[in-house]
């Protein structure tokens, strides 16, 4: 695919504002992302677009080039995969979510809320009620 461009057809998770919704990660990639009007979608690329000297058809009419994650989750309310646009500020803050959850384990929890005209994506960890215990060798009998 390194070159070409790639349309992710498919659900695109979006909680209203104040609602938020399970997920578990799956991937994310660093690509660049921009919008095709005449296609009325995204489309990404591996490799930043050069529109001028461009042999894909459809890089003439692309607005909003932009570096993006794309974050493939598992949506437990729909449960269907996704994929999630996240800016590279947002992916800083949901990589801090994300290194506690390794940690801690638990559930991230996705909602948006609207900042100005656009929505922010959000991310938080809800800890799960399970203790994470060592294991200590022994006889299993002198332990009941």
């Amino acid at each position: 695919m390194k070159g070409e461009s790639f349309f992710l057809p498919g659900h695109f998770p979006r909680p209203p504002e104040g609602e938020q919704i399970p997920i578990q990660v799956l991937d994310f990639k660093r690509v660049y992302g921009a919008w095709v009007p005449e296609l009325k979608s995204s489309i990404y690329f591996e490799v930043f677009p050069d529109t001028e000297e461009s042999a894909l058809p459809e890089a003439e009419g692309l607005k909003r080039v932009r570096e993006v994650m794309l974050l493939r989750v598992y949506d437990w309310f729909r449960e269907r995969e996704g994929v999630i646009e996240l800016s590279m500020e947002e992916f800083e803050k949901f990589e801090r979510v994300y290194d506690e959850f390794l940690l801690k384990c638990g559930e991230i929890q996705y909602s948006r809320r609207k900042a100005g005209r656009k929505m922010e994506n959000l991310f938080e960890l809800k800890e799960g009620p399970y203790l994470v215990r060592e294991v200590k060798k022994g006889i299993f009998s002198d332990k009941l």
